[in-house]
Parts: structure tokens; C-alpha cells; sequence
């Protein structure tokens, strides 16, 4: 336990306590106040989500709930993951302040015990993904990205957020540009699934899984290469059924080698109604220019409403500097939400 006083307010520091039911829906109760006054907009907070998140975890990284307690109540949270297969240099935290609770000292005193933490576990690369307003919903606060700049924090890799409303998607714009890019990759086979990949295609799914390390923009980011097996694959296949999600995929197949060229996948997390989000997406750089991209965004696009007829927002982000995958995204559908940034800072060992 670690005891802070902070500008007349006292709380501890001390670990999520998965037995105190209380301390539990007061933690949940903090999320849902900074998603509503910070991420006014965005893709709204689910509970459900975050509670399947911490009874199951991924296996290729190891978490950290760590909450600052006044009386009983919750004032603020800090989540940690650290991998441990690869990237082990790097932490990736959540930080949120209740929004009556701040400029009290609690914030500081988190990011405090993060970095401390860090240091514990010998951890140079420190990141977290911060929001900042965007012409689609200006109620986003950028309280979060000055907090952490004000702290030595750089923006290391500029990102956007896009939603595409699938009520409003003209699906006859859609028709004519799926035969357009069908005109192109003649010799692929687009293929959807749901869950883990068939057999034939678990392999060539993990290589481009491993890929997006080192092939999307990265910017300033510290991401280093991942090898990326059919083991991590099924972990993450059955993290995601114990957690509730639908884990849809659609991957383009070479005809002559069984080659997979490529795929993209979205997330459809339990008890999500409305709202799911978009994956990895990744065309192999030696199939690239037959308009494979395309082709995958449509048909996994429509793999949502086929799987539940009522989901009505898929969400993306994506590097700025992804000039081609935002063009992509905005003529399936894709508007502007906001920006979304990751800062980072490195560690003296």
C-alpha cells in the first residue's frame, strides 16, 4: 500500500481488491465518470467489458489494477500491461481521475506509482494512448494529453479515430466498389470466419499478425518486432470466447499458393449493443496494389450486420501518416471522430 497526501486530501494507493464487490463497482463508477466527461462522443464505456477483462487476461501479458482509495471510495485508477514474450522493455498504462476529484494531487500521485513500478520491473518505454478533440466531437478533452506532457511525456505516433454508421453506409456505393476491386484481385479468395482461423490459414494469419510490429507507421513509438505464433493465436481466440466477444475476420487467400495475402478483423465485445471496433488490418507487401484492403473492409463490414443485425457503429484508429489505409476507411464509410495520440516516455534503467 502506498499512502499519498496531496493539497489536504488523503487516499491510499493499493491493489484492485477483486473481493471487495464495493471497491470494484467504485472503480467501474470512475471509468464511466471520465469516459463521460472526457470521451463525450467517442466510443462509450462498457462495463461489461472491463470486468471480463480482468477475470480473463491475455497470456503474452501480465496486468496490474491499481486503484487511490479515500473512505472506502474510489478516486482514480491505474491499469498496467506488461508483456512478457516480446516488448518486454515496454509498460502501456490507463490513467483516469475521477472528474471531481482532480487537481487534488491524485493523478500525480498515480503516474507517480507507474513509474515506479516501471523502474521495478525494469521497464525503460512507458506509453499510453490519449484523446484529443476532433472536429466530429468536440466535447473530447484534451485534459489528459497536457496532463501527461506537463509530466515529460512526448507525442511519439499521431493517430485519428473514425466510425463508420452503418444505418447510413450506401450500400449500392458499396456494391460498385466491391466489383471495382474484385476486377483486380482475381487471383484471391476472400474468406470470412469467425473465432480461430480455419487451419489452412492460422499460420499465415500469425506472420501478418506479427507484420503489424513492424509495418504500420510508427513514428517515435518504441514497438518493437513480435514473433507472433499459432499458439498466441489461439490464446487470444480463447481469450476472447471466455470473455464473450465475437471475434469477426475476413483474410484474402492467394488461388495458386494458399497464400494468406492478407486480413482484417473486428471486435464485438460482450454486452456491446451498438458499438464494436476494428482490429488489425494488414495486406502482405508482396500481394499489395490489387485492392485487397477494399475487399476486406466491405466484407467484414457486412459480416457485422450478418451477425448482429442491430450493431449500428464499427469504430478504427489509424496513424495519421496512413494516408492509404484512412482513404480506404473513408470510402467504405469512415468519418472523423477525433484524434488519438500515443505519449511516451523513456526511462533511465
Amino acid at each position: 500500500m502506498v499512502r499519498q497526501t496531496r493539497a489536504m486530501t488523503h487516499f491510499d494507493i493499493v491493489p484492485l481488491d477483486l473481493g471487495d464487490l464495493a471497491q470494484v463497482r467504485s472503480r467501474l463508477a470512475v471509468m464511466e465518470a471520465v469516459g463521460a466527461h472526457d470521451h463525450a462522443g467517442a466510443r462509450p464505456f462498457n462495463p461489461a467489458h472491463v470486468l471480463a477483462s480482468i477475470l480473463v487476461s491475455r497470456n503474452d501479458s501480465r496486468g496490474e489494477r491499481w486503484v487511490a482509495v479515500r473512505d472506502e471510495r474510489v478516486l482514480g485508477h491505474l491499469d498496467l500491461a506488461l508483456p512478457v514474450l516480446d516488448n518486454t522493455h515496454s509498460m502501456y498504462f490507463e490513467l483516469g481521475v475521477h472528474p471531481n476529484e482532480r487537481r487534488r494531487g491524485v493523478g500525480s500521485a498515480l503516474l507517480r506509482h507507474m513509474e515506479e513500478r516501471a523502474a521495478d520491473e525494469s521497464r525503460s518505454t512507458i506509453s499510453t494512448w490519449l484523446p484529443m478533440p476532433g472536429d466530429g466531437a468536440p466535447d473530447i478533452s484534451a485534459d489528459g494529453a497536457v496532463f501527461a506532457v506537463g509530466k515529460g511525456y512526448t507525442m511519439s505516433l499521431g493517430g485519428a479515430v473514425r466510425a463508420v454508421d452503418l444505418d447510413t453506409v450506401d450500400e449500392e456505393a458499396l456494391d460498385l466498389l466491391w466489383d471495382q476491386a474484385s476486377a483486380k484481385a482475381a487471383d484471391f479468395d476472400i474468406v470470412p470466419f469467425a473465432g480461430l482461423p480455419p487451419e489452412r490459414i492460422i499460420d499465415g494469419i500469425a506472420y501478418l499478425h506479427g507484420r503489424m510490429y513492424t509495418d504500420m507507421p510508427l513514428g517515435d513509438w518504441d514497438l518493437q518486432e513480435a514473433a507472433i505464433d499459432r499458439e498466441r493465436i489461439r490464446d487470444w481466440a480463447d481469450m476472447r470466447r471466455l470473455r464473450g466477444e465475437l471475434h469477426l475476420h475476413a483474410a484474402a487467400v492467394h488461388k495458386e499458393t494458399g497464400d494468406v495475402a492478407g486480413f482484417t478483423e473486428i471486435i464485438i465485445e460482450g454486452g456491446a449493443e451498438e458499438h464494436c471496433h476494428q482490429g488489425d488490418t494488414i495486406v502482405d507487401p508482396r500481394f499489395r496494389g490489387h485492392r485487397l484492403g477494399t475487399l476486406l473492409k466491405i466484407a467484414n463490414q457486412r459480416q457485422v450486420r450478418a451477425w448482429r443485425p442491430r450493431m449500428k457503429y464499427v469504430w478504427t484508429g489509424n496513424a495519421t501518416s496512413n494516408t492509404h489505409m484512412i482513404a480506404i476507411n473513408e470510402s467504405v464509410g469512415y468519418r472523423l471522430v477525433c484524434h488519438e495520440n500515443v505519449y511516451q516516455k523513456k526511462l533511465d534503467r
